[in-house]
């Protein structure tokens, strides 16, 4: 396996920790030609056997490029799909949307073979016509899906299926209860009290940070009236000199050395942050997903329309939906999984937190964040109003979630940083303190 180097370093003080995970060197630059081995020869048997895998019926290609977030699975993940199938697989990272959809772009780099854009950039890329359908007939694991991610979904307009969902998550509310104390229950006027001024941080990203105010008021996060957009955006005004900075970059470390809280970040990040500042049965972060509701999002994967290796991608995006294998990735992200018959195998703290798999009520007040077509140049004004920053290119008005898979240090029991293996789970000691109590 090739893995590359990002393009620019995370999370400060943590990220030595991270390159553990992610080091590695940039693939070739010279496109290769697809080249197929036999069935018979393909891969380890043994190992196929082992992890309840098989070879699907049709030829797959020996090499295959990837183009991902950074740490989103564990480095076995890669490490088996090529010893089980025969495949040489590279791996090259990005830290948002927008940098993943300007490599697709790029004419210096090979054509890449499977993109995991998150869903409204699915939207993007469809309408560019960056990705083509799935063959579903590829997908034998297809129906592992929760029945209600293999219905059309609403970033994915077809026709065809252009997506396969991966993991999901929410947009809520993080803090260090050593910096701030929240009322229950939580919802996003915390954002605007005085009390915190100078230690909030909003995402630096349009559509979410306009999503919360709107949130606020009552409206959907996908609106297209301009008077609710214009009236969210001065709301977002008389929150600026609360606000420490925009910022979809450290909210991990932002939390962890006490810079900010309450902070607007997704799950992930917030689960990061508790494991790493875990000791003695209890961790001072707490993330809720607000009363008023907001963003749901869906990271997917999806071939690009130049791949030159598209069966080797169909048989990875199989290879995922494997039960065990995508249960090893959401134990290993602190993300939900799509994937139905994954969860006998995802860790009980995991499947049982209502901040990480809400309640059918929650989810009744979250949205993903949809195309509003020409009624996004009245959220990229109000965003120019607000923080002084243009956007020349639309889609970076779309929600960027950088580096929100970003590894770190998890700490044990007794206080030293140390990686657990992705199917071992946080340590037994934790387990009890993670059913965690709202706060009274």
């Amino acid at each position: 396996m090739k893995e590359s180097r990002s393009r620019r370093s995370v999370l400060c003080g943590l990220a030595a920790a991270s390159s553990a995970v992610a080091a590695g060197c940039f693939g070739e630059t010279t496109q290769r030609q697809p080249t197929t081995t036999p069935p018979v020869r393909r891969g380890n048997s043994v190992l196929r056997a082992e992890l309840g895998l098989s070879l699907p019926p049709y030829e797959i290609e020996d090499h295959l490029r990837v183009f991902q977030w950074r740490d989103y699975w564990p480095r076995e993940t890669i490490r088996h799909f090529e010893q089980a199938f025969g495949v040489d697989v590279t791996v090259d990272y990005y830290d948002s949307n927008e940098e993943m959809y300007r490599g697709l772009h790029d004419p210096s780099t090979p054509a890449y073979d499977l993109v995991f854009p998150s869903g409204y950039f699915v939207t993007v890329l469809v309408g560019a016509g960056r990705i083509v359908p799935f063959d579903l007939e590829k997908l034998s694991n297809w129906s592992n899906l929760e029945r209600r991610w293999q219905l059309d979904q609403p970033y994915d307009p077809g026709p065809g299926r252009h997506s396969v969902p991966f993991q999901w998550g929410t947009t809520g509310i993080g803090w260090n209860r050593e910096l701030a104390t929240l009322p229950s229950p939580v919802s996003w006027e915390v954002l605007w009290d005085q009390d915190h001024a100078g230690r909030i941080t909003m995402l630096n990203d349009v559509r979410e940070t306009i999503g919360v105010a709107l949130k606020r008021l009552g409206y959907s996060l996908n609106t297209t009236s301009e008077s609710e957009i214009r009236e969210a955006g001065e709301l977002l005004r008389e929150q600026r000199p609360l606000v420490r900075g925009y910022d979809s970059t450290n909210m991990v470390s932002n939390l962890v050395d006490r810079r900010a809280s309450p902070i607007h970040t997704w799950s992930g990040e917030a689960f990061i942050a508790y494991w790493h500042l875990f000791q003695n049965g209890m961790s001072p972060i707490e993330y809720r997903i607000p009363d008023d509701g907001g963003v749901m999002w869906v990271d997917s994967a999806a071939i690009p329309s130049d791949a030159a290796h598209p069966n080797a991608a169909h048989a990875f995006v199989d290879y995922l939906l494997n039960p065990k294998v995508n249960a090893s990735i959401s134990n290993y992200v602190f993300y939900a999984t799509p994937n139905e018959a994954a969860w006998p195998y995802v860790d009980d703290w995991i499947l049982e937190n209502p901040d990480i798999y809400p309640s059918a009520d929650c989810l009744e007040k979250l949205e993903f964040v949809r195309d509003v077509g020409p009624t996004i140049e009245t959220y990229q004004d109000v965003w120019e109003e607000l923080t002084g920053t243009s956007i020349d290119n639309p889609a970076e008005t779309l929600p960027t979630r950088e580096v929100h898979k970003a590894g770190v240090a998890r700490r044990v029991a007794d206080g030293r940083p140390t990686f657990w293996p992705s199917h071992g789970g946080p340590p037994a000691a934790a387990l009890a303190t993670l059913q965690r109590k709202r706060p009274s």
